[in-house]
């Protein structure tokens, strides 16, 4: 099975074959000669990264009972980095006024139209009666439109496409497990550049803040097109990590796209295991639990998380070092 499922090119870190030598002024050098540092290859380990998509149970349950059919941005075979747009947010807001609009404005109104109808003794009834009319044409209607689609659009029960094209947060990369493909997406969804993974140096970069801290940023730089846009992997994390956990960060990618490795053991991932042939066997061999992740109390993950967290302090953030032009030489790396 695992045969037809991974492709031949499809990233195994025990079978890489050797790369060229870097060629001159590629990203990933303009960066290294700006003081950044290349993280190395390595075999990888189930180390993870604590601090990748923080979701509890309680949220993933909720998650899969709003949005059954919405699909998860990490699954067996493929990670995508997204961002949001300006027009989620202006969508956000107009669903937020209609829903205010139809549950707290609209009772008052009519209770002020039902006591105005009482005190005029009738007299105002056709004045009322048209003002009732326009409020229901152009308050009631726009609103109940706008915020009852939000919400079938939010359960992903309705999604018209050129809705989904404006709302749908836009694709900034693609790490393919089952092709070793990395691809890079331009604006508009259009493919900037697609090449193997193992072609790419991880570049831990460091940008200085307004407030004076120092914000890391993990990016994928094509070691041979000389493209000058890099896969900002540092999307998965927040800014302010420390840098073993990009490390850990870096260990994790290294581990989802080797075929030879299961899957990391996370909740984002727990429901694609059984999708993944050499995730499967690894499973069956430890005697896994499925839903170790998803039947623990919110407690119990935070328990088990800051577990982790102690455990992997005390680690190497990756495992044995490789050196890819030379696939055969590995070393142990000591951080």
């Amino acid at each position: 099975m695992s045969e037809t499922v991974y492709q031949q090119h499809a990233y195994r870190s025990n079978q890489i074959p050797p790369q060229k030598p870097c060629p001159e002024k590629t990203l990933a050098q303009r960066l290294l000669s700006a003081g950044q540092r290349m993280l190395p290859w390595s075999r990888p380990t189930q180390t993870v990264s604590t601090r990748t998509a923080q979701v509890s149970p309680s949220q993933w349950q909720k998650m899969k009972a709003t949005a059954p059919n919405q699909e998860c941005f990490w699954n067996e075979q493929t990670l995508e980095g997204l961002t949001g747009n300006i027009w989620v947010r202006v969508y956000l807001i107009l669903s937020g006024l209609g829903k205010i609009t139809l549950l707290f404005i609209t009772p008052v109104f009519l209770i002020i139209l039902l006591l105005t109808y009482l005190l005029s003794a009738g007299e105002l009834v056709h004045h009322i009666i048209d003002f009732s009319i326009r409020y229901f044409m152009f308050v009631i209607l726009p609103s109940s439109i706008i915020w009852g689609q939000f919400e079938l659009y939010n359960r992903g029960y309705w999604k018209p496409k050129l809705l989904r094209k404006l709302l749908d947060a836009r694709k900034l990369f693609e790490l393919n497990r089952r092709t070793g493909m990395v691809t890079l997406y331009k604006w508009g969804g259009k493919v900037r550049y697609s090449y193997p993974f193992v072609e790419f140096d991880c570049i831990l970069a460091t940008t200085p803040s307004q407030q004076g801290l120092v914000n890391y940023s993990l990016l994928l730089a094509h070691r041979y097109s000389g493209s000058m846009h890099g896969v900002p992997l540092g999307v998965l994390v927040t800014p302010h990590e420390t840098v073993a956990e990009y490390y850990r960060l870096w260990n994790m990618i290294q581990c989802y796209m080797d075929v030879t490795q299961p899957l990391p053991d996370i909740l984002l991932l727990e429901e694609a295991r059984p999708k993944d042939p050499t995730t499967v066997a690894y499973d069956q061999q430890t005697g896994r639990n499925p839903r170790y992740w998803r039947d623990m109390s919110d407690d119990a993950y935070a328990e088990a998380i800051t577990q982790i967290e102690a455990k992997q302090s005390k680690m190497s953030e990756t495992g044995p070092e490789i050196d890819i032009f030379h696939p055969h030489h590995h070393r142990v790396h000591h951080p």
